[in-house]
């Protein structure tokens, strides 16, 4: 298998995330993964990063991400990006947002999001 760049691999998240590929998630992280995900607790490895994933993305029915911008340098990574989707109710949801990633021996090992709105993080 060829070693994917760091911004293959920064790309390659969002490209499983649209297919609901979670193996293919998994497979760009380390271990010992930490994700800061706004209104969550800091999570910390890769199981309950993978669990966190699987049961925030049952919220919709629908939801692409479109990359915009990419920015390298040295073991960080950082993606510009925006979604639109449906949530499992019917409505639309859209957002525009930032993920920072630091890179461990080729894999992530920190993913931390910045969303431009976050009441979705709030309570109905």
């Amino acid at each position: 298998m060829t070693k994917l760049s760091q911004k293959e691999i920064a790309v390659g998240i969002f490209g499983a995330i649209n297919k609901r590929d979670f193996t293919e998630f998994e497979s760009y992280i380390n271990e010992d993964i930490i994700l800061n995900f706004p209104a969550v607790d800091q999570m910390k490895g890769a199981k309950r990063v993978m669990l966190f994933f699987n049961i925030l993305f049952r919220k919709y029915k629908s939801l692409k991400f479109n990359v915009s911008d990419v920015i390298v340098q040295e073991n960080k990574a950082c993606v510009m990006w925006n979604n639109e989707g449906e949530e499992t109710d019917g409505t639309s949801y859209s957002n525009t947002g930032l993920t920072w990633f630091y890179f461990t021996n080729g894999r992530i090992s920190l993913m931390s999001d910045f969303f431009k709105d976050t009441s979705f993080t709030k309570s109905k």
